[in-house]
């Protein structure tokens, strides 16, 4: 009988668990939202984060869809709705004719060298953009984006406005389509990517491990689908579809939620398995049980899309709690538990408790909080919600990522030739400044004292 490859820790099993029940928020508990100076210091200090732009963060130079979407909102409050308008609609000059959105833009001789491949588009000169094709979030992340923005600022005309003949509503389509298109499994029913951990995009069989190539294995895992379904959900928010586009999408949608739920979800443990892989199979050695890692963040998606019933949330928060006190991590921005033990990834930092293997991610835990107050759970998701408020507090900054020690970590400013030969995990050291972390925080910290 073969060993099992071992874990860093015991993993939880979330019906093994006692569930956790949301407490009622009383009147107590929403004067103490309101008035706690934590919470307010920390909204301040992200706005003028946001001030400063667009792009990921101070050490970055690049737009990213994946990021822009999940601070567009608190952004428009930071900079003019102008500039948040035309950032959008950059992406679409780089969109490709199978309707794939890519993952960046950014100015010319601006880039960052560890790209390798690059577009130019005639329209938007002196613009260029990347995409890490490991990922299937880009597409959901962009029509997310497109919605929030209209239903924020009302400004409906974003829809209509042309980008190389196409209008953005007509592109925002293409783009999910795309996910049906060229990103689907058929046999599961599902979008499918690399085998990138929970919400990360890093594949783990070379070092650069952001492009798909003969040596990917490609799978399904919730977190893609999860988006998708919510970028949907925001769409039809808008109520900008005609009859017959509208019954095609939610026809989509209600198959893949079923789908999601078929394939995906573990009922004995009760929680999402990693990955089902295609006919490449999986890229771990058969010592590691892999479907015993929990994926929060996905998980936490999950939650936000409807897929979870009350007990099975109850499990899933109670794991979440006892994942990271497992680990010994300071928040509920810790993914994945277990790590995935040392040589599963190629990355250099990616070993257990490295960058997208054990890394703690405010931009990611603020997300986690505000889906699972979403659910009911504001008394709790306030709970979870201050580690990572006391830390900007304490740091003054907003970090990429933390270690298991609550260090601050992130993404070296100015990477030698020799650490860019070794690869995205070696370059994820140092510190910078990231704009996911404080405008998500800002949306928990409105969406809680909003309850």
């Amino acid at each position: 009988m073969t060993a099992s490859l071992p874990f860093a820790g015991e993993p939880v099993v979330p019906n093994d668990l006692p569930p956790v029940y949301p407490a009622p928020m009383n009147a107590s508990l929403r004067e103490t939202l309101r008035t706690d100076d934590r919470l307010d210091e920390c909204r301040t200090m992200a706005i003028e984060c946001l001030k400063g732009g667009l792009n990921a963060g101070s050490h970055f130079h690049e737009v990213w869809i994946r990021d822009l979407n999940t601070f567009l909102v608190p952004a428009l409050e930071a900079v003019p709705q102008a500039q948040v308008r035309e950032a959008l609609l950059e992406f679409l000059h780089f969109q490709g004719e199978d309707g794939n959105i890519p993952d960046g833009v950014v100015a010319e001789k601006k880039h960052d060298p560890y790209y390798k491949h690059f577009l130019r588009a005639e329209t938007l000169p002196g613009r260029m953009s990347m995409k890490n094709d490991v990922s299937a979030d880009q597409e959901s992340s962009f029509v997310q984006a497109v919605a929030r923005y209209v239903r924020t600022t009302g400004d409906r005309s974003l829809l209509s406005e042309t980008v190389k003949g196409r209008t953005c509503l007509d592109r925002a389509l293409a783009a999910m389509d795309f996910l049906w298109n060229c990103r689907w499994s058929e046999k599961h029913g599902l979008i499918c990517n690399a085998a990138t951990i929970d919400w990360h995009d890093v594949q783990p069989e070379d070092s650069h491990g952001l492009e798909m190539d003969e040596n990917s294995h490609r799978a399904v895992g919730v977190y893609s689908n999860a988006l998708a379904l919510l970028a949907l959900d925001d769409l039809f928010s808008l109520d900008c579809l005609d009859a017959e586009t509208a019954a095609k999408w939610t026809h989509r949608r209600e198959a893949l939620a079923t789908s999601v739920r078929a394939v995906l979800w573990d009922a004995e443990r009760g929680k999402f398995v990693p990955h089902r892989y295609l006919e490449e199979g999986s890229p771990f050695p058969p010592e590691l049980d892999e479907d015993a890692i929990f994926f929060p963040l996905g998980t936490a998606l999950a939650v936000r899309a409807g897929l979870l019933s009350a007990e099975e949330t109850a499990h899933s928060w109670a794991a979440t709690l006892e994942a990271v006190r497992r680990a010994g991590a300071a928040s509920v921005g810790f993914s994945p538990w277990p790590p995935y033990p040392a040589g599963c990834y190629a990355a250099k930092g990616i070993q257990p408790w490295g960058y997208a293997n054990g890394g703690d991610w405010t931009w990611w835990g603020a997300q986690t909080v505000a889906a699972y107050a979403d659910a009911g759970y504001g008394t709790e998701a306030y709970a979870a919600l201050l580690p990572m408020v006391e830390r900007v507090l304490r740091d003054r900054e907003f970090f990429e990522w933390y270690d298991r020690d609550n260090v601050p970590a992130g993404k070296v400013k100015d990477p030698s030739p020799e650490l860019l030969g070794q690869g995205w995990g070696a370059l994820a050291k140092g510190a910078a400044q990231f704009r996911g972390a404080a405008g998500t925080l800002v949306i928990a910290i409105d969406l809680l004292r909003s309850l």
